[in-house]
């Protein structure tokens, strides 16, 4: 039997048994099978920091596009500003001055004017500043002059046959020296101060002190109202007699010492009759006269100082629509011709270097041929 086993068959070797590895480790039938699927894990593995820059310039852009988008609206779709239009004439009709205003919570009705858009205001020259660093705006219409007969032809001449000029200089309350330095140049100048301005008590006692003749520059609402602001102390149309009354009472103790008032704009409010009767009542009870400063073509102040018995005036011409020496001279040319044909004329300017500057040269030359008066020695009761 031992024989027989050994010429058996030889039985087919074994398979090794795998090594034993030590712990930790993979086996190399497992390290081969799974170095593959390392290789695929690794493509679908997300690289943050990259797709975290993609995200980041992807913002950049977007806030760039957004930018210059901003940027191309500003300039080719929004549209400056617009000053106010002017009062559009039409054939037969009077033009309608746009709702804009409103009392007492209530809406007006939008009022009716006669048309002067044929007299356009010429655009204010930078001078004077607010507190706020915005400049003083002037109301002034140019071709006034050109149209209505000049108010000195309705003054009687003087009986001595002296010619006569009245200065006023409006605007007063903002600059201190300048308003010294034309009391200085010119006793005789009238000065009308701006109520509720910075400096205007100050200097209206100042100048009172020395003699001068001081005046109430009355704001009154202009046509362009409210796109153009009077400023503080205004009487509007849209206010009722006991507002109105208030308010001006307010601003003649504002400006104590006052002899007299001049409006500041009203291109409005001095078309309205009613109003300014309400005005001149006022007037006529503190004795104080009124010099129109023509800002408007169908002004009713000189019927309201006839019916109110008050003293009246009006201006002439208006110096220093532009702020150049040359075109105040000029102006001041054209002053001086009035008053030789008529033997007295009232010429208003405000607190302009350059109307300093020309007065300094103009004024001299009027030494024993003209005589500066102050304007209360300009004014009667309208016959």
């Amino acid at each position: 039997m031992a024989i027989k086993k050994k010429g058996a068959k030889k039985p087919a070797p074994k398979k090794p048994a795998p090594k034993k590895t030590a712990p930790g480790k993979t086996p190399s039938r497992t390290k081969k099978s799974s170095s593959p699927k390392k290789k695929d894990g690794s493509k679908k593995k997300v690289d943050v920091p990259s797709e975290l820059k993609k995200v980041v310039i992807g913002i950049l852009v977007l806030v760039a596009v957004c930018l210059t988008g901003a940027m191309l609206a500003d300039i080719f779709i929004r549209r400056p500003a617009q000053p106010p239009e002017k009062n559009q004439k039409v054939a037969g009709k009077p033009a309608v001055k746009p709702d804009s205003r409103k009392s007492e919570g209530m809406d007006l009705p939008p009022p009716v004017y006669e048309d002067i858009s044929d007299l356009p205001p010429k655009k204010p020259q930078p001078g004077l500043m607010e507190k706020n660093g915005h400049p003083i705006v002037y109301e002034v219409f140019e071709g006034l002059d050109d149209i209505q007969k000049h108010p000195s032809a309705s003054r009687p001449l003087p009986e001595d046959g002296t010619i006569r000029i009245a200065l006023i200089i409006d605007d007063i309350g903002y600059d201190k020296k300048i308003a010294m330095a034309l009391h200085t140049l010119e006793p005789n100048i009238s000065f009308s101060v701006l109520p509720w301005s910075p400096f205007g008590r100050v200097i209206s006692r100042m100048l009172a002190d020395r003699g001068a003749e001081i005046m109430l520059h009355l704001p009154m609402e202009p046509m362009e109202y409210p796109s153009v602001n009077p400023g503080p102390g205004a009487l509007l149309t849209s206010m009722p007699p006991d507002m109105l009354i208030a308010q001006l009472e307010k601003n003649l103790k504002e400006v104590p010492g006052v002899s007299g008032v001049n409006n500041h704009m009203g291109s409005m409010f001095t078309t309205q009759a009613n109003q300014m009767n309400q005005v001149f009542t006022i007037l006529k009870k503190e004795d104080l006269f009124f010099i129109d400063s023509r800002t408007a073509k169908n002004s009713q102040c000189r019927a309201s100082a006839r019916l109110l018995q008050v003293r009246f005036a009006e201006r002439d011409v208006f110096l220093d629509n532009v702020q150049e020496v040359d075109y105040i001279t000029g102006q001041f040319a054209q002053l001086k011709k009035i008053a030789k044909k008529h033997g007295a004329a009232i010429g208003i300017g405000h607190p302009y270097p350059a109307t300093l500057e020309t007065l300094k040269i103009e004024l001299p030359k009027l030494k024993g041929k003209i005589e500066i008066i102050p304007a209360s020695r300009m004014v009667r009761i309208p016959g």
